[in-house]
């Protein structure tokens, strides 16, 4: 719903709020092209002015942020994603990283990552991030098949992503993750089957699969992808389920609703423990207890509140001009949502819910339609995830779109 007084619901959560710690999200848009499948919230850009004002404006927000969450508020985890953020040049990058530390009390320790476009990195770009505090990275990758990169209008050779791989393990980068998504052209359950063997030669600490959606209404290059070039449900249901027993069987651990990391993950162990976690940022091994989302079309996420920044970046740039936060939709918040939202995510996350922690009648009633579908199943007092709801949920719950992944 759009709301023309968000961004005042998100200062006095923000306000209001009693956390002590914040994730931080920031959202760089600019990339140096679009690949016909993208669908995250990317603007195609080579004028470096227009990203040093996109760079001004973002250090204004997080000043408005930063002065609405008071002083005694510490960040002890940041994410920058896009768009391709390693496509700021040298200089941008420091200043985007002197902008956080600037208006944020940031904590020595804290858990830096960066979504990377192997295509635009080097050795020396590398050596700065990391030298800038980041600690994980996450290259954006979508399939290694040649075939199925053809389709998208990518070209990435596996021997670049062999080199980046190489060069950031020898950095000792304290993660290196990439994602997969499921669904594109040309994808097959044999096809992502060689894919899965790739990247197991890769060995990437953790790997996200989420599922595409054609959707040329909200992304109008997607329709330049042939609609009867897409796999159908069935051939989606064929083609994760290959990806799950593939990575298994190369070793992997099946943690939450659609990630797979290696064996001794800090993430595998906190599932172990019932403790694995997921909110705005992602997953994470334990409670984020509020996520500040700055830039063009960023979530946050405030206690009850969750909010997304303007999608426009005229809209954006005129809010923080105006000195107020650039919020323009809130996501429901109705007790409903929120005890949906929380039952959701633990069954992601943990893969059971006990009976005794649901109170709305209408989340019952969510939970007992899952049951009749044979997602779920009631024993012991508690909801557990069923072997086919582990297997069919990731195609309704997750989405290789982040504007369409607010669970």
């Amino acid at each position: 719903m759009v709301d023309e007084n968000a961004h005042l619901s998100l200062s006095n959560g923000l306000r209001e709020s009693e956390a002590t710690t914040a994730a931080l999200y920031v959202h760089i848009p600019f990339c140096p092209s679009r690949c016909l499948s993208c669908d995250h919230l990317t603007i195609v850009e080579h004028d470096h002015k227009v990203m040093d004002r996109y760079l001004a404006d973002l250090q204004d927000e997080l000043a408005l942020m930063a002065g609405q969450a008071g002083l005694s508020l510490k960040i002890n985890r940041i994410h920058i994603g896009g768009g391709s953020p390693n496509y700021l040049d040298d200089v941008q990058l420091a200043r985007l990283m002197a902008s956080i530390h600037g208006v944020f009390d940031v904590t020595a320790d804290a858990d830096i990552s960066m979504e990377i476009n192997p295509r635009r990195t080097s050795r020396s770009q590398l050596d700065l991030i990391q030298g800038l505090g980041v600690k994980h990275l996450h290259l954006e990758v979508r399939d290694v098949d040649a075939n199925v990169q053809s389709e998208l209008g990518r070209t990435q050779s596996f021997s670049l992503l062999e080199d980046v791989f190489s060069v950031a393990r020898d950095m000792k980068f304290a993660s290196v993750n990439m994602d997969l998504v499921f669904g594109l052209p040309g994808q097959t359950s044999k096809s992502i089957k060689n894919s899965v063997a790739m990247i197991a030669e890769l060995a990437p600490d953790m790997l996200v699969c989420q599922q595409y959606t054609r959707r040329p209404q909200q992304f109008p290059h997607h329709a330049a992808l042939a609609d009867d070039a897409m796999p159908s449900l069935a051939e989606k249901l064929a083609i994760f389920n290959a990806v799950a027993v593939g990575l298994e069987d190369e070793g992997y651990e099946w943690i939450g609703l659609n990630a797979f990391v290696r064996p001794g993950h800090e993430f595998s162990a906190a599932q172990a423990n019932g403790k694995l976690r997921y909110s705005a940022f992602g997953y994470s091994e334990t409670d984020v207890s509020q996520v500040l989302g700055a830039g063009l079309g960023a979530v946050s996420e405030v206690g009850d509140i969750v909010a997304q920044n303007y999608v426009d970046i005229d809209a954006w740039q005129i809010a923080i001009g105006q000195g107020r936060l650039a919020t323009q939709v809130l996501i429901e918040t109705s007790d409903f949502e929120i005890a949906r939202r929380s039952v959701m995510r633990r069954l992601m996350c943990n893969s059971e819910v006990p009976i005794s922690s649901v109170h709305q009648p209408d989340v019952l009633t969510l939970i007992e339609s899952l049951e009749n579908q044979g997602y779920t199943e009631q024993r012991d007092a508690h909801v557990y995830l069923t072997e086919l709801g582990r297997m069919a949920l990731p195609h309704f719950w997750s989405d290789s779109s982040p504007r369409f992944r607010w669970l």
